[in-house]
């Protein structure tokens, strides 16, 4: 019934398998986890090659990188059942019911030949140490979001950490491979569902995200993502409902209307180291999105 597919770099997944395993096993429905390592260090391969230990592990090691477009379609090839559960591998479960919450939703959509369910994020209420503090921060105000929020905007929140897709999807929708760096690969498979109208339903079910990069890492991922969106954005059809549905793109192109997009690229190039420090001492959301803004600017696009 279900396939649990896990891309995997340089994370020790034991606990988060060893879990989730258990409430399959215990929900009584058929299951297996397709698990790829997408070129870890050999200190990560060493750890989740223990895997197989467990029943129904198919565990797949690629010597060389493939990128989180390429091998999120590369596990839906290759997986047997009719619904698929793809995790981030930076992921926790946070309760018991998290398998069988799935499985009600399921039942309840699959009168749709097709359908997504989105389970959502969650991150700990715990400060973590100041290195790691904006990405927390920045999670807590923007991404940990109920349902109820999130089905306002459905294709929007569109993300593969904690969601189920019906395989048939990947039949004709799969994740843009021209996406090979960090960076809204999921924000355009949003949009191709949106475009097909395929039926998405945002439930309470959330992982933890437990993966928070350092500072300044997520500052630099903060530029590729950008980098990759403009990269792509050109390469697609339908570029006014990616605008449309993308906060950052909808200010820029505002801004471009406006006649400021000079004045905002010129705050990067004098101003964009010092807001980075002061984005890693102090986060502010606002502050955060004001540097996109003015990156996205500079990029002359």
């Amino acid at each position: 019934m279900l396939s649990v597919l896990i891309p995997v770099y340089n994370h020790d997944i034991n606990d988060l398998v060893a879990e989730i395993d258990r409430q399959l096993a215990q929900a009584g429905v058929d299951y297996e986890f397709i698990i790829a390592d997408d070129g870890s260090s050999i200190e990560y391969k060493s750890l989740n090659q223990n895997l197989v230990q467990h029943n129904n592990v198919q565990y797949i090691e690629n010597e060389h990188n493939m990128g989180r477009a390429k091998i999120r379609n590369f596990l839906a090839s290759q997986a047997k059942y009719p619904y698929l559960l793809f995790i981030d591998c930076d992921a926790s479960v946070i309760n018991s019911s998290f398998i069988s919450n799935y499985l009600e939703a399921i039942e309840k959509m699959k009168t749709n030949q097709e359908f997504v369910i989105n389970g959502g994020v969650a991150y700990r209420k715990e400060e973590p140490d100041s290195d790691h503090l904006l990405r927390w921060y920045y999670g807590h105000q923007r991404e940990e979001q109920s349902a109820q929020e999130r089905q306002k905007r459905p294709y929007h929140h569109f993300t593969p950490f904690n969601v189920v897709l019906s395989k048939s999807i990947f039949e004709h929708i799969q994740f843009d491979e021209h996406f090979t760096t960090y960076g809204h690969e999921d924000s355009f498979l949003g949009q191709e569902l949106k475009k097909k109208k395929i039926p998405y339903l945002h439930i309470d079910n959330p992982l933890y995200h437990d993966g928070l990069d350092k500072n300044e890492d997520y500052l630099q991922k903060v530029r590729i993502s950008i980098d990759n969106l403009i990269k792509n954005i050109n390469l697609q059809e339908g570029k006014d409902d990616i605008v449309e549905d993308n906060h950052l793109l909808e200010a820029y192109y505002h801004v471009k209307h406006l006649g400021l997009k000079k004045i905002f690229a010129h705050i990067y190039k004098k101003h964009g180291r010092r807001i980075e420090k002061a984005l890693c001492k102090r986060p502010n959301i606002t502050l955060l999105s004001l540097y996109k803004l003015t990156y996205i600017a500079a990029k002359n696009i």
